[in-house]
């Protein structure tokens, strides 16, 4: 069977019907501690030095976000090249398409939330500034939208055309007015990733911005 591209558009996804192929960086050869970046906050700190108060609980909010995003970001790499295997665009996998949005909303709501947590630990400045149109304010406003879908659509910024607050094509992650490429979101998963690799160690950090205070 093949299902009209209008009909999926208006009941699935905007474009699922062109929805053919997706280049996604992959960043775990990068970033090889990755999956212990917790972990190994954990055992710098009782045994070499750790953060003082509210540092501390921001710090570990931030390795927490961070390593979830990463996870949910090769997750999503992982399922989209599975549901891209062997589909038939005119007559999609429904129920994997939704699978694999729900896996990428994922990785928008964790992100944003350590980006957050960077706002605090660098003394209220940002990694963006509103509206800017960057791809971390653009990644950001997606995971507003998933969050707020219902505000969305009651004040107009989703269009009827809209279907979902966020979903895919060839070229990378949409939304109601703008869009992400692959590339961008694998670019600010790195800097969460040097983020985290720098605080997994406080006693690190601590010698580094002594440093930086003695230029």
């Amino acid at each position: 069977m093949k299902w009209n591209p209008e009909i999926l558009s208006k009941f699935v996804a905007p474009g699922i019907s062109d929805f053919t192929s997706a280049t996604i960086p992959d960043l775990t050869d990068e970033f090889p501690q990755a999956s212990y970046w917790l972990v190994n906050h954990f055992l710098n700190s009782v045994f070499r030095t750790g953060f003082k108060d509210r540092w501390r609980q921001v710090v570990i909010a931030y390795l927490r976000r961070a390593q979830n995003a990463f996870v949910a970001y090769h997750n999503s790499s992982e399922i989209t090249a599975n549901y891209l295997k062997g589909n038939e665009p005119q007559n999609p996998k429904i129920g994997a398409y939704f699978g694999v949005v729900s896996s990428w909303e994922n990785f928008a709501l964790q992100a944003s939330m350590a980006m957050d947590l960077i706002r605090w630990l660098n003394q209220g400045q940002g990694v963006f500034v509103k509206n800017d149109g960057t791809k971390e304010q653009r990644l950001y406003q997606m995971a507003n939208l998933v969050k707020h879908t219902a505000s969305a659509v009651s004040s107009g910024q989703c269009k009827e055309s809209d279907t979902l607050p966020l979903w895919l094509s060839n070229d990378g992650l949409h939304c109601f007015d703008h869009a992400l490429s692959y590339a961008e979101a694998s670019e600010i998963l790195r800097e969460l990733a040097i983020g985290a690799e720098k605080f997994q160690d406080p006693q690190a950090t601590h010698e580094k911005l002594r440093e930086e205070d003695s230029m």
